[in-house]
């Protein structure tokens, strides 16, 4: 198989096209492999989990400052079980890989709470991230 007709396969029939790769996997058949579209694949699965479990990260920070920062008692306990399955759905998701690039990026991923939580309350947060990666990490 040409370079030319693997990479139409993956622009054209993409579910075929990973039938086939699973295949030349599988059958060892590594001139049949579509090297450049596999390894794209490969690096989008991870940055894929990366992405989902930053976020549920970022949505969990936003709830726990709304409940540290905010007088909306009445709120509280809805936001205390949306954090149990922000949670829930970091536990599901993680690798230990991953822990050290969420610490890399923690005060990034706080900003962005902090951003929501300001537009949504106007009110005045703290500058850095009050929560340790092992604490939001704890189920």
């Amino acid at each position: 198989m040409t370079r030319v007709v693997k990479t139409k396969t993956y622009e054209t029939d993409y579910y075929q096209w990973t039938i086939e790769q699973v295949q030349a996997l599988r059958e060892r058949k590594l001139d049949n492999l579509d090297w450049e579209n596999l390894i794209e694949e490969i690096e989008s699965l991870g940055r894929s989990d990366y992405n989902a479990v930053s976020s549920l990260l970022m949505r969990q920070i936003e709830h726990r400052l709304k409940i540290d920062y905010t007088p909306l008692e009445e709120y509280y306990k809805k936001w205390k079980i949306e954090i149990q399955a922000f949670k829930i759905g970091i536990k599901r998701k993680i690798s230990p890989s991953m822990k050290p690039k969420l610490q890399q990026d923690l005060e990034e991923i706080y900003q962005d709470a902090v951003s929501l939580v300001t537009l949504e309350y106007g009110i005045n947060l703290p500058n850095q991230c009050p929560y340790s990666l092992e604490d939001l990490l704890s189920c």
